[in-house]
């Protein structure tokens, strides 16, 4: 059935900003109508958007003067009835729960059983000791933590971008977070001690540190030679490798152990230590390190680079995160040396400098006052820059016609964080709306008329590449796909569209289509971290 009228099909917060985008050629009278057909709200959508990015005409309209919470639907005579969309306080809740509990279905090295785990369960995986790429006699424990990806490599870089995001969420919005309930059966006396959210980042971390060489440096990634077919991941029998260890790897680990720290301390004190120990013992490694060109992938080893040629925004974030938690001086002079040269920005796994602003803009220890000035001036600009293409763009997105390219969602949630940066910086509620619209966006105010979040909303994602989902033949719950990607990157893309395809259409719900329909656990994480921001 053809679709022109589009909202988030998950819901709006009673008192946030309301839009419709229709695809219309003319301006529009609507309705918004309670499940029931009875009318609450009319208005005409008459703001006019030339889509360069969907190739198509936008009329928007706008209702966000409707508080009452209940179920509804927009329709209108042009354009017909939209999904079916809830206005509550709670309108995300079973999205961040599902969103959150994906991370738990990831789970490497251990038993999955049905009863948490559903048609995913699975006895524990790829438990044998990896070998050290280049040793042959030297073998390594590194069970544990998150598959990345659709595929079951374990890489340190993007853990890394995970766990940050993850805490972020935690410190903004606690409340929420303590409301996540795991599919892990844990007793109530366990969850007092450790709540389910940081539980789960717990088995993340704890995996990263089998990661760390006793030198302090970082194995980059453990993975198979190469991709295994769509199989369960129990079903992965061949050698676990890891691969060499990189500065990036180094200097992210460095950074989210000394990140990681301030959360855990309440709870567990043994623990908190053992992170330090970690943290500054990477952090020495680093400084050491120097190896040109980046991490590249060893002869023979061909699954997920995650190459970054450029290491100095990884040191920068490791300096600034561990001056914001242990407080030497050693690492304020490391973070302020680069920061006067450059300062960084990026919400991502290769351009990660936000993620030191934030820590060096927030510690409580002291900072050169011009310095912090400067980077939240710098801050802005970006905040600034993503406001002008939301204003102009006919679903409210954050992307420029050009940057549809692979994993654009996590760009999506990313530049909604940097939003919500400015909006914390100058409490300017245009940028809070603004963040608030890249949600609705992801959530089915888009071109596709799709939910990207596999099992939310009316219409999601139905065929996500990622092997578990494939295996059993329904998508994973909670996942976000990449989206759009004008790469034609995969055999799929080059078979059902063209390079005449708008950017923001060039997505295929199909399991074959890596490059438009994967899910990572760092684009979850980016997602978290926004919900948990502007709820």
């Amino acid at each position: 059935m053809y679709k022109a009228t589009f909202i988030d099909q998950c819901g709006y917060l009673p008192e946030s900003q309301k839009k419709v985008t229709f695809r219309a050629k003319k301006p529009v009278h609507f309705a918004v109508c309670k499940s029931d057909g009875t009318k609450v709200y009319e208005a005409d959508a008459e703001r006019h958007v030339k889509n360069a990015s969907a190739g198509e005409s936008n009329y928007i309209g706008d209702f966000s003067a409707l508080t009452q919470e209940g179920v509804y639907f927009v329709l209108s005579e042009s354009c017909g009835e939209s999904d079916y969309f809830v206005i509550g306080q709670q309108a995300y809740q079973e999205l961040f729960q599902k969103t959150m509990a994906f991370f738990y279905l990831q789970r490497c090295g251990q038993d999955l059983p049905e009863s948490g785990a559903g048609k995913y369960a699975h006895p524990a995986c790829h438990t044998e000791k990896a070998s050290v790429y280049g040793e042959t006699d030297k073998k390594v424990d590194v069970t544990g933590g998150w598959h990345d990806a659709g595929d079951y490599g374990k890489y340190i870089v993007p853990a890394a971008m995970s766990v940050a995001q993850l805490l972020y969420a935690w410190e903004r919005n606690p409340e929420l977070c303590k409301s996540y309930v795991s599919p892990l059966e844990r007793s109530e006396e366990d969850k007092k001690v450790l709540p389910d959210y940081l539980e789960e980042i717990k088995y993340e971390l704890d995996w990263m540190c089998k990661m760390q060489r006793e030198d302090g440096a970082l194995y980059h990634k453990v993975t198979c030679q190469s991709f295994c077919g769509f199989i369960m991941p129990q079903e992965e029998k061949d050698e676990l490798i890891l691969s060499p260890v990189s500065v990036t790897a180094t200097a992210d680990f460095a950074a989210v152990t000394a990140m990681a720290v301030r959360f855990y301390k309440e709870y567990d004190v043994a623990y908190a230590s053992k992170l330090e120990e970690a943290s500054r013992k990477a952090y020495a490694a680093m400084k050491k390190m120097e190896l040109p060109g980046g991490f590249v992938n060893p002869e023979g080893i061909t699954t997920g680079q995650y190459e970054d040629a450029n290491d100095l925004d990884e040191r920068y974030w490791a300096a600034a995160e561990l001056y914001k938690t242990f407080g030497n001086t050693e690492y304020r002079d490391d973070f302020e040396t680069l920061a006067r040269k450059e300062i960084y920005h990026g919400y991502g796994w290769a351009d990660m400098g936000t993620y030191g602003n934030l820590a060096y803009c927030t510690t409580t220890n002291p900072v050169n006052k011009a310095l912090k000035k400067k980077i939240e001036k710098a801050m802005c600009k970006i905040g600034k820059e993503r406001l002008s293409v939301t204003d102009k763009d006919g679903y409210g997105t954050s992307l420029k016609k050009t940057e549809y390219i692979w994993g654009c969602n996590m760009n999506v949630a990313n530049n909604g964080l940097h939003l919500y940066d400015v909006y914390q910086v100058t409490g300017e509620q245009k940028y809070l709306d603004a963040a608030r619209e890249q949600i609705h966006y992801l959530l089915g105010r888009n071109p596709m008329g799709l939910c990207y979040v596999t099992d939310c909303g009316t219409q999601s994602i139905l065929r996500p590449h990622h092997r578990p989902s494939a295996f059993v033949g329904k998508a994973m719950p909670g996942m976000l796909s990449g989206g759009p990607c004008d790469w034609m990157a995969d055999p799929l893309c080059k078979t059902f569209l063209t390079p005449k395809t708008p950017p923001a259409k060039m997505l295929i719900d199909m399991t074959g289509s890596y490059s438009t329909n994967e899910v990572t656990i760092y684009w979850n994480s980016a997602l978290i971290a926004l919900l948990a921001s502007v709820m």
